[in-house]
């Protein structure tokens, strides 16, 4: 299918690591994706939208989604909408005067227009109702952009990273998949700390456990049913898995789904969980105390050694965690993977960012095949002295070039990360 001719637009914003740029195209994909809460959806004149269908996405000339159905108050809409940054990018490209965007029905945006933009019309003089994304993303754009965003593609050719990273001595490989796996780390902690922010102790735990259960390819659901329901709510034992299901409705992504890693099978773990310990927020809390009072930095020459993971106790917290906060209703490699993926990073963001040892050397979640293998052909690992580790893995992952995005399923280093 031939690609759209005409140009996207490019942002540029400020995050942790300074400036990045977004395109259009992250914009277009979450609404695709309805990545956002979209029950809080309300236009420029604060009427309810609901959004039957967000359209087919177009990629050639005209509006970018097709063939839409949303309701403004209860009232049904049938036609295209289309995606900008702000208000006045419709104008800017020559919308107004375009016949073909006389179907547009609703006009989504990043940015909340101020009163003083013209409401966007088309060119036979009808008013658009116009969203803005900005207050309901779950994230900021670096993340909704990055290869931990909900939207990006899940695999990741890792071939020309572990041909670059053979080109060093063993001692340089390591020390940049540490480096790697530090950006990682601070980014996790970032986010962690915005959700923190945003949502509360309690919510943010909630949000980003059943976030990490749905991972990588069932999270918009499951954030859909952390905004539907609290904690609370789902340790009353009155909402089934079955039913939990039905809020994510047609967004499961169930096709070559392992058994292990239904989500069905995942929300049934949640629930048992919360049922049993529905003060897991407070339980994690106090891991804090538990957390060695040395944090130590890299020290290249026996970083991620089993003697460092000896002297900084990771097995008496890792059972600690098991024990006390999941109370044993999630455990092996899933259990690692929570607590690497949302609950040490909760714990650092407000402990300030010092856990980066311990989740280094805790034990690798659900590690991709190929990422062990592409550790396995780097030489970093030593039985004995250098166990797998999150650390390792998270490296790899962050080795990642932005060229090897989206490379075809089939490919040997394939990373369903």
């Amino acid at each position: 299918m031939p690609q759209s001719t005409h140009l996207q637009s490019v942002e540029e914003f400020h995050g942790p690591y300074g400036p990045y740029q977004v395109s259009e195209l992250v914009l277009q994909k979450i609404w695709l994706e309805q990545a956002f809460d979209v029950s809080r959806l309300r236009d420029q004149s604060a009427r309810s939208i609901e959004v039957e269908h967000p359209g087919t996405w177009n990629r050639l000339e005209g509006p970018d989604f097709k063939g839409a159905v949303i309701r403004i108050d209860g009232v049904e809409f049938r036609g295209d909408v289309e995606v900008h940054f702000s208000q006045a990018d419709w104008k800017a490209h020559g919308h107004d005067s375009d016949p073909a965007y006389d179907g547009v029905v609703l006009h989504v945006l990043y940015y909340t227009p101020s009163e003083r933009v013209t409401t966007a019309r088309t060119a036979s003089g009808a008013e658009l109702a116009s969203v803005a994304l900005l207050p309901l993303l779950w994230y900021s754009l670096e993340e909704y952009a990055g290869e931990d965003s909900l939207i990006a593609s899940t695999g990741v050719d890792l071939r020309p990273e572990v041909d670059k990273l053979l080109n060093f001595s063993l001692a340089e490989r390591k020390r940049r998949l540490i480096a790697h796996a530090e950006h990682r780390w601070t980014m996790k902690v970032h986010y962690a700390a915005q959700r923190i922010e945003r949502l509360g102790w309690a919510r943010a735990c909630h949000q980003s456990a059943l976030e990490v259960m749905g991972f990588a390819r069932n999270r918009v659901p499951m954030l859909m049913i952390a905004e539907r329901l609290s904690l609370g709510d789902l340790a009353s034992g009155i909402h089934s898995a079955e039913e939990l299901m039905q809020i994510g409705g047609e967004r499961w992504r169930l096709s070559g789904c392992r058994p292990a890693n239904h989500p069905k099978l995942r929300l049934q773990q949640y629930l048992s969980w919360v049922a049993e310990a529905r003060d897991w927020p407070r339980r994690l809390a106090t891991m804090r105390d538990q957390l060695p009072e040395i944090k130590p930095g890299p020290r290249y020459d026996d970083w991620g050694t089993r003697t460092l993971r000896g002297e900084l106790g990771v097995s008496r917290l890792r059972k600690a965690m098991v024990e006390e906060v999941l109370v044993r209703k999630i455990g092996g490699p899933k259990a690692d993977t929570l607590v690497c993926d949302a609950l040490l990073p909760l714990l650092a963001a407000v402990e300030g960012g010092g856990a980066f040892a311990m989740w280094f050397h805790w034990n690798a979640g659900n590690a991709p095949e190929s990422c062990a293998e592409a550790l396995r052909l780097l030489q970093v690992l030593e039985r004995g002295r250098t166990p797998m580790g999150n650390g390792w893995l998270q490296g790899v992952l962050g080795s990642k070039s932005p060229t090897s995005r989206g490379a075809s399923g089939a490919a040997r280093f394939q990373a369903h990360a």
